[in-house]
């Protein structure tokens, strides 16, 4: 398909909608036992020509 459309936009119907979500942070819990999860924050950091994910610990 991304041959197929590689210069031209690809043709939907004109019912269709939506939106485009470009998330700057998600948060992953892991359980484990005792209530102590792991959670770690990743942060999206956006520079001009670059961009990276700050991971950060949460807890425990």
């Amino acid at each position: 398909m991304k041959q197929k459309f590689r210069n031209q936009e690809v043709p939907l119907p004109p019912f269709w909608g939506g939106y485009r979500v470009i998330p700057n942070q998600f948060e992953f819990w892991q359980g484990r036992s005792n209530r102590l999860h792991d959670r770690f924050l990743y942060i999206r950091h956006i520079r001009q020509a670059d961009e990276s994910w700050k991971i950060q610990r949460l807890a425990p």
